[in-house]
């Protein structure tokens, strides 16, 4: 399948992750107002008042959904667009946002959305037609968005079990064949396969609507963008230079957002945008790590508003969808050994990792799927369990220690400069060195490892996943489905059941049911172990005394459509 034809974009996204601000990052926009005449649908304002606030975020590089994916621009996007369906993290469910409803076929292959009466600011309908324009953009190679920035989408992939993907994406069609119009509020979609997730993945930020003005000057588009989310971009910037202006949608549905403005204040980093915080410039701020209190980790409060910053809580420390860890390549020794593979894992202590790298920050992770994920177990892979005993009696059986105490087993580790982890993978090395497996640390360009890990000349290597959207195939699959192999399945991981497991979770409906199909699967992953988790990400977030209520969910996007002010 079609699922990893945009490598490259992915990899580049990855990069621009690894350098961002964080929960509140935004990596990189000029705003500069639309051309003369362009305005419809922004609104104007002058100046900040006490309905205004202020957020810290590096400068994007564009506000189009198109580039939702990247840091860039996904918090504005978030403010701006809604998709059809949101995840609430707060509840653990689904729910419609643009949509009404929806319906799925018995074979979970149909889906058909029924739009909810809504408005873009430029107060034309939101139609059916919209999302259709919206998602052939992000496919067609020869779409305007494409042209002016230079290839479609990393967000189109997540469309490539739509009837018409191939097709479209090689340029042998101009539309999504999958994708139908039956009148203004209903949208229609066939997949090629069954998909139970699929309501899943119309979540994800660049598959919101776009108007015909996207398509139209798609430079302008992403410079002054006309969404169908809470906010508006201002027509009137009073900072061009440091800063930009959202406004409140008054026509949004249900009911407006209490704030009247939000001003995105440009910040070089996160210890430049605290600073402005301190000193009462920004009233939202990402927090750096030594700043804060590990106390405050949501996974360690049962507080059912963990997430929200309030009058009594001014900082959120939150897990994050991501998960760092090593890829064994499976294909070739010692690490096509499932016993080695399992005794490394046994030999790395992720909680002192956690506690002398991460200053407890971030959780450790005993298994693949990340926090807040529907499927996360807390109790984790058994070979995840730190045991320097187990690890070192399943080494001697394999490799025992020659009269010089020493073992004839060696291996390199692969990581990025630029990742971060730099003192996570010595540590590592040395909880390799402690059970006698001698660990050369390589440390490469970020490209370098890419290219080295779709190569296949790698023995370890140092690697993150974020799901695109939170489900628990969207980890699975990707890395572990033997169809994934030659995208981000990077261990050649290959394994009958695994797939006919993920495969059937695919085509059932009820979500109990599926998820307990794919644990299944993961149990199966997890005794194969081919690669070996060991930390979760994690942001840190810090409100003012003026901010009543605000949400950080764990993406890390800021519900500012339903924050309150003080």
């Amino acid at each position: 399948m079609a699922h990893f034809d945009l490598m490259m974009d992915r990899r580049a996204l990855l990069g621009a992750a690894a350098a961002g601000l964080g929960a509140l990052a935004l990596g990189g926009c000029s705003t500069g107002g639309a051309d003369e005449g362009s305005d419809a649908g922004i609104a104007s304002v002058d100046v900040v008042d006490d309905s205004t606030i202020v957020v810290g975020i590096d400068q994007p590089v564009c506000l189009d959904p198109y580039f939702a994916s990247a840091p860039a621009s996904a918090q504005a996007v978030f403010q701006l667009f809604d998709p059809l369906t949101r995840y609430d993290f707060e509840t653990g469910a689904l729910t419609c946002l643009a949509a009404e409803s929806y319906r799925v076929s018995e074979d979970q292959q149909t889906f058909t959305f029924t739009l909810r009466d809504a408005t873009f600011h430029n107060g034309d309908s939101v139609r059916a037609s919209d999302f259709k324009r919206a998602w052939e953009r992000l496919v067609s190679p020869e779409s305007a968005a494409a042209t002016a920035w230079g290839g479609p989408s990393w967000a189109g992939h997540l469309l490539a079990l739509v009837e018409g993907y191939n097709e479209l994406r090689s340029g042998a069609a101009s539309s999504l064949s999958g994708v139908s119009c039956p009148d203004d509020r209903t949208l229609t979609v066939k997949l090629t396969r069954p998909y139970a997730e699929f309501p899943y993945i119309v979540s994800a930020l660049g598959l919101a609507p776009v108007p015909t003005s996207a398509e139209d000057d798609p430079v302008a588009f992403g410079a002054a963008p006309v969404g169908n989310g809470p906010f508006m971009v201002a027509a009137e910037q009073g900072h061009p230079d440091d800063a930009f202006d959202l406004v409140r949608f008054e026509e949004y549905l249900p009911m407006p957002a209490q704030i009247e403005r939000v001003r995105f204040s440009f910040q070089e980093g996160v210890s430049e945008s605290y600073r402005a915080f301190e000193s009462d410039d920004l009233m939202v701020s990402a927090c750096p790590f030594n700043e804060v209190d590990a106390n405050a980790a949501s996974w360690k409060s049962n507080d059912d508003e963990r997430l929200q910053l309030n009058s009594s809580r001014h900082m959120v420390l939150g897990s994050e969808p991501v998960v760092s860890y090593l890829v064994c390549n499976t294909t070739v020794g010692p690490l096509n050994d499932a016993a080695i593979r399992r005794a490394l894992s046994m030999a790395i202590d992720r909680d002192a990792l956690s506690k002398r790298v991460f200053r407890d920050a971030r959780m450790p992770a005993y298994g693949i799927v990340p926090p807040d994920i529907p499927g996360y177990r807390e109790e984790g892979w058994a070979a995840a369990e730190y045991d320097v005993s187990a690890a070192t009696d399943a080494l001697d059986a394999l490799y025992s220690k020659g009269s010089d105490g020493e073992r004839d087993c060696a291996i390199s580790l692969l990581y990025s400069a630029d990742s971060g982890h730099k003192n996570a993978m010595e540590l590592i090395a040395e909880d390799f060195e402690a059970v006698g497996v001698t660990c050369e640390l390589e440390e490469v360009s970020f490209e370098e490892l890419y290219e080295r890990l779709e190569a296949g000349t790698f023995q370890l290597a140092r690697i993150d996943w974020t799901p695109d959207v939170p489900c628990m195939d969207n980890v699975l699959f990707p890395l572990f489905h033997s169809s994934a192999q030659g995208g981000f399945n990077f261990s050649r991981y290959a394994n009958q059941r695994v797939d006919e497991l993920i495969d059937q979770a695919r085509a059932t409906a009820s979500d109990t049911e599926r998820i307990a199909r794919l644990r299944e699967a993961e149990d199966v992953i997890a005794a194969d172990m081919p690669v070996i988790p060991y930390i979760f990400g994690a942001h840190a977030v810090v409100g003012s005394r003026q901010v009543e209520k605000l949400l950080i969910d764990p993406y890390g996007y800021a519900h500012l459509g339903e924050a309150e002010l003080a």
